[in-house]
Parts: C-alpha cells; sequence; structure tokens
C-alpha cells in the first residue's frame, strides 16, 4: 500500500510541475545544414514553425514536444536553389506543404519521436539540451531554453531521392533553438 501512495504522490508531482510554454519565435530557429560536393556546406533554415511544448522546469523532463515546419518557407540564401528545393524532386511543398515531429518519449539527454516529410513518417532520436528555468530581466517571465540536435537521412524521406550524395549529402544535420515562455 505504501509504495502504491508513493507512486501515486510521484506521478501527481510530475503533473504538478509540468506546464505549457510557448515558443518566442523570435529567439527560436529551426537550422540544417548539408555537404555540397562532399566538401562544402550549405545551410538554411525554415522561417515559418510552430510547436507546443509540456516541461516540468524543476527537473527539466520534457512530457510533451511537438512541432511543423512550412516547406515552402525554406531559406538558404539563395532564391533560385530555395525554388528548386520546393520542387516535385525534393521537397514537393505544393503537395506537402508541411513537416511534422512528435516526441514520444524524452530519456535523460535524448529525445525520441516521429518526423514526417511528405507523408513519411520515421522514428528518430535527437540529443537535447534543456537550460532554466530563469526569468527574463526585460519582462519577468519565466522562460527556458531547449537545445535539439540530430542527423536525419533525407532519402530516407524521398527527399531528393535521384540526386547523388555527392552533390547534396544524404546526411542532413538538424539543429533546433527553442526559447520558451511559461504560459
Amino acid at each position: 500500500m505504501t509504495k502504491r501512495i508513493i507512486l501515486t504522490l510521484c506521478l501527481f508531482g510530475a503533473i504538478a510541475f509540468a506546464k505549457p510554454y510557448d515558443i518566442d519565435l523570435a529567439h527560436s530557429s529551426v537550422d540544417f545544414e548539408v555537404k555540397h560536393l562532399s566538401l562544402s556546406k550549405v545551410n538554411g533554415n525554415f522561417d515559418e514553425f510552430s510547436g507546443k511544448v509540456d516541461v516540468d522546469p524543476q527537473t527539466k523532463t520534457i512530457n510533451a514536444l511537438e512541432g511543423e515546419i512550412s516547406i515552402a518557407s525554406i531559406n538558404t540564401k539563395n532564391q533560385k536553389r530555395d525554388a528548386h528545393l520546393n520542387a516535385n524532386d525534393f521537397f514537393d511543398s505544393k503537395k506537402f506543404p508541411k513537416a511534422k515531429f512528435v516526441m514520444t518519449k524524452h530519456e535523460g539527454n535524448k529525445i525520441y519521436g516521429n518526423l514526417t516529410f511528405k507523408n513519411i513518417t520515421k522514428p528518430v532520436v535527437f540529443d537535447i539540451e534543456v537550460n532554466g528555468p530563469a526569468q527574463n530581466p526585460m519582462n519577468k517571465k519565466e522562460f527556458m531554453a531547449l537545445d535539439i540536435q540530430g542527423v536525419i537521412l533525407r532519402k530516407d524521406f524521398d527527399i531528393g531521392s535521384s540526386t547523388g550524395d555527392m552533390i547534396v549529402s544524404n546526411e542532413v544535420k538538424i539543429s533546433i533553438q527553442l526559447e520558451v515562455y511559461a504560459k
């Protein structure tokens, strides 16, 4: 009986301290990096994204994390390349306008989840660093920072499958920075 009470109190405590946070889009980013011609790097980001975060600020445990990007908002600082990336042979953004991530588990410094591009969903694992909570000295609101890093294979999602790895690497480094504020 005592074990049941302790378990119930622990579960209640985790739920009591967990809370939703709003993403501060002005201080957050969804970035990526690929190799071009096997030597140089091309960086880009998605200018339009949204998400939901539920975190326990005391234990820094992520209870829920999901996000969505607008594919057409891809930005590599080259309009011609961005137009090609939105075309049918890469992201096909007219047919598949959004990509989505839904976390399934947070364990240690890893988050596990399902990533969907072009209606293809694959399990992924990303490294995560959770910082905070702290109080923003300007607006006095509680905030936290999430640093998410990982690697995916673009061909797993049928992105540029006919483009050779020497032209654009199959490996895509993902870097997501989120500054989140308590609701």
